[in-house]
């Protein structure tokens, strides 16, 4: 029985922002978050829209009460965006690694402090661990990522592990590696603006019923099988 949690009296669509690009949400919206993202505000009697911003303008339109939602980042956004509000139960779990084509030795955010270091500009959380190190290079997308540091003007990039892997094979990198252990691993959640905060518990419980059910493994096994097939990495 799938479960539904109707609000009453709704009947617009909310507008959920992404800057992924790649298997979590893309333009087909056939991405594992937004399969997971619109099924989770259907059981809920809802509607969603996926719209793409770029990552460092997404937290900001959702902040400003431009979009309603911004689909995918870590616990503690409302620091630094104080109208937003996340759910209680995350979207997945991501990995942050460094990807290199020869090894560094990893043992937390210090071990490369002094390597030359590419970062996406808008992912916080890199963003914050790399603030004050000499050498970090930041770019728009990870395309822009992944070829610097196939060139060599980069001896690790800062990326998710799941999303790194599907760029590289988009980009058909085949010499680019992950380093172990992760720089940190993190609960990412779904955040809303806070005018939206009166749809958190339903959302929270149709994301809770799909884990329970089945459909949101089922949906996970199918969007690795589908991009990443035998080298499924996260």
């Amino acid at each position: 029985m799938i479960f539904t949690y109707v609000l009453h009296g709704e009947n617009r669509i909310y507008t959920v922002s992404t800057s992924y690009n790649n298997l979590l949400s893309n333009e087909k919206h056939d991405g594992m978050l937004d399969r997971i993202i619109q099924e989770t505000f259907r059981r809920a009697g809802l509607e969603c829209m996926i719209v793409y911003r770029q990552t460092d303008q997404s937290l900001f339109d959702v902040n400003a009460g431009l979009l309603d939602a911004e689909i995918n980042r870590i616990a503690g956004m409302e620091a630094s965006f104080p109208n937003l509000l996340h759910l209680t139960e995350p979207n997945m779990t991501m990995h942050f690694v460094a990807f290199a084509k020869r090894e560094f030795p990893i043992d937390g955010w210090r071990s490369i402090r002094n390597l030359n270091v590419g970062v996406v500009r808008g992912w916080k959380i890199l963003e914050w661990h790399t603030d004050g190190f000499p050498k970090v290079v930041y770019v728009p997308t990870e395309k822009e990522l992944f070829r610097m540091l196939d060139l060599g003007r980069l001896d690790i990039a800062l990326y998710s592990k799941l999303t790194g892997y599907a760029a590289l094979r988009e980009y058909k990198y085949q010499n680019i590696r992950h380093l172990e252990p992760p720089l940190e691993s993190q609960e990412m959640f779904l955040y809303l603006h806070s005018k939206n905060s009166h749809l958190i518990p339903g959302l929270d419980a149709a994301l809770k019923s799909m884990k329970n059910d089945g459909s949101y493994d089922r949906i996970v096994r199918e969007t690795l099988d589908r991009y990443l097939g035998h080298e499924r990495s996260d």
